[in-house]
């Protein structure tokens, strides 16, 4: 009994080859579902479990801070130079804006001169008054010798000082002399007046005498009346020399008098001047001291180092008067502020205190990382832009110290705009994903 051959005989190269590429295409099938479910299951478990930040995210502004120094004109004046631009940045006593002084100067180097004057006057007075021998001027106008007028005003009333010195001298010497004249003639006549009643003391006695040997016949009754009328002429003599003596004293008296006069109206008119020229001298002095102030702050310095805004003066010869704004100064150690627009649908989730992520848009993102900064405060009521009538909560956000060093390398100007991001905490990318088709679900279930 033959086989047939085609029945016993084993598998070709072609099958096993066939057999072999399905098996491969089983697991690569196999693998790549389990790739798809490990991975789908992966980014679920990432979707379930990861935290992503959650917050709000708003345009701002950046805005100069309340504490900004307004920078006033104590005098007003013209404008002789302007220093600074808006932006420019300054330093705490850097001269912003220089005021013409020509006036001021022209008008304290008049008073000056005027005060030299007066004070050295005083100077001479007070010297007259107390009777000192020399003048003692005061050490604000020895100080000034190098101003030739304080030299002259000195030399002029040291001369007038001794010029009047010596005249009132030579007055009291004058009177003096006839004083002493006057006492030398009452001496005369007192010495004469005792002499004469001496002699007329002597002239009584011997009359007396006479009288007995007359009435005896033994002398002559003619010399007899001779004595008694040499004993009156002596009696009228010291009469009169009685009266020289009152007069030669009423002169004396009179002249001493004149002498206290005389002194009594130089002191009067010295007090009167004194009085005069030290109220001139004060108000000199006043005025001294206000134009001095005036010139001092001709110069305008910023108070602080800052940034100048809101520069309200642009020419040079135009006119500012007291206490006019010029400028303001916004402190360089300010922290920097941000006023954000809230939208209305999302100011449940803002509040003060919440930390801040900050961009600025007009930086390269690639060299100017988000910038931390925190709610200071947030508007109690929705406002209105009034361009764009949009409704917002304004919510002022300031930058964090670290966040102030992140932009020290970059200038931030008022009115820059900003990108800010609130946190308000955590939430997977599966509550992202869910929330809006939940917010919907909800509403629909809503019972009208």
């Amino acid at each position: 009994m033959s086989i047939s051959s085609s029945d016993s005989s084993p598998p070709n190269a072609t099958d096993n080859a066939a057999a072999s590429t399905d098996l491969s295409e089983s697991r690569a099938r196999r693998w790549g579902w389990l790739l798809v479910i490990a991975g789908f299951g992966g980014f679920m478990a990432w979707t379930t479990l990861a935290p992503l930040d959650a917050g709000v995210a708003a345009p701002g502004t950046v805005v100069v801070s309340g504490n900004r120094k307004a920078v006033q004109p104590l005098v007003g004046g013209k404008i002789a130079e302007l220093a600074v631009r808006d932006g420019d940045e300054v330093r705490a006593g850097q001269i912003l804006v220089r005021l013409d002084d020509t006036q001021a100067r022209s008008q304290l180097d008049v008073a000056r001169g005027q005060w030299f004057t007066a004070s050295a006057v005083e100077a001479r007075l007070i010297a007259e008054r107390l009777g000192h021998p020399q003048i003692d001027f005061p050490a604000a106008l020895r100080e000034a010798h190098a101003d030739p007028r304080a030299g002259a005003a000195m030399a002029l009333q040291r001369e007038l000082f001794a010029t009047r010195k010596r005249a009132l001298a030579s007055e009291l010497a004058i009177l003096e002399e006839s004083i002493r004249g006057l006492e030398a003639q009452l001496h005369g006549v007192e010495a004469s007046s005792r002499a004469r009643r001496t002699q007329m003391g002597l002239l009584r006695d011997e009359i007396t005498r006479q009288r007995g040997l007359v009435d005896e016949g033994f002398y002559p009754r003619n010399r007899l009346s001779e004595q008694e009328r040499a004993l009156a002429a002596l009696n009228a003599a010291i009469a009169e020399d009685a009266g020289n003596t009152g007069r030669i004293r009423q002169q004396i008296a009179e002249t001493r008098s004149r002498m206290i006069a005389r002194e009594n109206q130089q002191r009067q008119e010295v007090e009167s001047q004194l009085t005069e020229v030290q109220r001139d001298a004060a108000a000199l002095l006043s005025r001294i001291d206000a134009l001095e102030f005036d010139l001092r702050n001709t110069e305008i310095a910023a108070p602080a180092d800052g940034l100048v805004v809101g520069l309200a003066v642009h020419t040079v010869g135009g006119v500012v008067g007291v206490g006019n704004p010029l400028m303001e100064i916004v402190p360089a150690d300010e922290p920097l502020k941000i006023d954000a627009q809230i939208p209305p649908h999302l100011i449940d989730h803002v509040r003060a205190g919440l930390e801040v992520d900050i961009l600025f848009p007009a930086f390269n993102r690639a060299t100017t990382p988000n910038v931390a900064g925190r709610v200071l405060q947030v508007s109690a009521d929705v406002l209105v832009e009034p361009k764009q009538g949009i409704q917002y909560f304004k919510a002022v956000i300031e930058v964090t110290a670290e966040g102030m060093h992140k932009l020290r390398q970059h200038e931030i100007r008022p009115g820059m705009p900003a990108e800010i991001f609130v946190r308000t905490g955590e939430r997977t990318l599966l509550n992202y994903l869910v929330k809006p088709l939940t917010d919907r679900l909800q509403g629909a279930l809503t019972e009208p």
